[in-house]
């Protein structure tokens, strides 16, 4: 879809959060707009499969579970033992022609991301989220499915008190009010939305 056409899951419900900023807001949050997601599926041991993503992506796919590997501004989550979840901010990933056994979907527009960041992040998330979250147990670089307020959300723990949140696009405004009103009472700030 066209950039020029190609909405924005989150635009509405920021539109009127301006004004909840506070003076020293324990959480920020802004929606995060990659250029292109791709969820890969396929055999971690298939050769041809590792060489066309090294190649095409310059990133190796994390064989450790729920651990993320990243090679400039593309990341890639470990989602399952043959699944994972490719992330680029700044360029449109590309299926390579030959991905060995494996298969690459484009779900650029299936998902909203919002980041949460802040020193109250944690306590933010532990509201709807049964994960110990503490970075002894969730350090950075790790990443989790799990279920946050009842919607299904990927969890990505980017840097220290920054966290990426995967949801389907179709339950980016209930969320979005979820997560705004679980900061309140930690002060919350709404960022502009980051590319």
């Amino acid at each position: 879809m066209p950039e020029a056409v190609r909405t924005y899951a989150f635009d509405a419900c920021a539109a009127g959060a301006e004004n909840s900023t506070v003076v020293a807001p324990g959480v920020t949050i802004a929606e995060r707009r990659p250029r292109s997601m791709l969820n890969v599926r396929g055999d971690p041991a298939d050769a041809g499969l590792a060489s066309a993503l090294r190649e095409s992506f310059n990133v190796t796919l994390p064989l450790e579970p729920n651990t993320v590997t990243a090679a400039g501004a593309t990341r890639a989550l470990w989602l399952g033992p043959d699944e994972w979840l490719l992330v680029s901010e700044r360029h449109a990933l590309q299926p390579p022609a030959s991905p060995g056994r494996g298969t690459l979907t484009d779900l650029s527009h299936g998902r909203a991301v919002l980041r949460l960041s802040g020193p109250d992040v944690r306590a933010v998330l532990a509201k709807g989220c049964g994960l110990d979250l503490h970075p002894r147990e969730f350090p950075v670089d790790r990443c989790a499915q799990t279920a946050i307020a009842k919607v299904s959300v990927i969890l990505d723990h980017v840097q220290p008190d920054v966290f990426d949140l995967y949801c389907p696009r179709s339950y980016a405004r209930s969320f979005w009010g979820w997560v705004t009103e679980a900061c309140a009472e930690y002060g919350c700030r709404i960022a502009p939305p980051a590319s």
